[in-house]
């Protein structure tokens, strides 16, 4: 049974965030595979995430969403402790994605500037393959890049994963499973591929 974790869902689910699961449980059960999405309402769950991880890695993922400022603010005093554990979980080998706010949230040094609010387009990097969707940000971190092996951190909103199902299927092959091709996923993997080339 995959374990799909998810900080703060209540909360870090701003520009529909929160979907990128989904995307990833139907994938899974497209290849027949059974899921379920764990929500971390508090530090407490996040600690048990992360010891669940340390005594068995295959089969889990985490997402960290995008939340508005007063979102933020109702766990800032927090903040610290849950940079340090997802930053954990992602060195020691967890999948992830951390988006937009939660990107924030878990890398602590950037610099504010002018916002950029626009379609994205970003190329293949390495590992990384093309990933679209939308950015809004007044920061200077990088659009999408890694935070640790398997966890990777963006701006993109969409969700990122519906729109770039190949960054769906790299995260299902970190959590252990075959992201083979079928029926379904070729059906939607031909909508969003012609939804970014529109």
């Amino acid at each position: 049974m995959i374990e799909l974790f998810t900080l703060f869902p209540d909360r870090l689910n701003l520009n529909g965030d929160q979907a990128n699961l989904l995307v990833l449980s139907k994938r899974l059960e497209w290849n027949g595979v059974e899921s379920r999405i764990v929500a971390l309402n508090s530090l407490d769950d996040l600690s048990r995430a992360n010891k669940d991880f340390a005594k068995q890695p295959k089969g889990k993922f985490l997402l960290v969403g995008h939340g508005s400022a007063a979102a933020m603010a109702s766990f800032s005093k927090h903040s610290d402790e849950i940079r340090q554990s997802v930053c954990e979980m992602a060195r020691t080998g967890m999948p992830g994605l951390a988006v937009g706010s939660g990107y924030e949230l878990v890398q602590a040094a950037f610099t504010r500037g002018a916002r950029v609010s626009d379609y994205a387009d970003i190329e293949a990097s390495g590992e990384l393959p093309r990933a679209f969707g939308y950015i809004n940000t007044d920061t200077d971190l990088q659009p999408l890049a890694k935070l640790g092996a398997n966890f990777l951190v963006t701006l993109i909103h969409g969700p990122v994963l519906a729109r770039t199902p190949e960054l769906a299927d790299l995260f299902i092959e970190r959590m252990g499973e075959k992201a083979g091709s079928n029926r379904r996923s070729l059906e939607v993997d031909a909508l969003a591929d012609a939804a970014n080339q529109s």
